[in-house]
């Protein structure tokens, strides 16, 4: 398992948001991020916006790649400005952590099992 960390521009949260619980997920929330840097950095970088959203997603290892292709075929993910996506390895301890958290508050899951 991996968590999926995505931050893109606000206006992009729900559409990555539907591409990602497409997929098998444990868990997905996303919080409001802005951006801290001057206005001379940002038009130095061709960077208008800096209100973006922080995807978290706790997401099965085999589901990272098929993610990542589909971000990039239909949303051109690359494109310069649309954003960054990364997967952290969670180990096998991290992961009986997280289980048992979610069986204490719950047990609620989301996305396609």
């Amino acid at each position: 398992m991996k968590l999926l960390v995505t931050i893109v521009p606000r206006a992009y949260t729900d559409e990555i948001a539907a591409i990602i619980g497409g997929k098998t997920i444990d868990y997905q929330t996303s919080i409001l991020g802005s951006g801290t840097a001057t206005s001379e950095i940002l038009e130095y970088l061709s960077l208008g916006e800096t209100e973006r959203s922080v995807i978290f997603s706790m997401v099965e290892d085999y589901d990272i790649a098929p993610i990542f292709a589909q971000l990039k075929a239909q949303l051109d993910f690359l494109k310069h400005g649309m954003g960054v996506t990364f997967a952290i390895p969670i180990n096998a301890i991290s992961k009986a952590g997280y289980g048992l958290i979610t069986e204490t508050l719950g047990g609620n899951h989301h996305g396609n099992q």
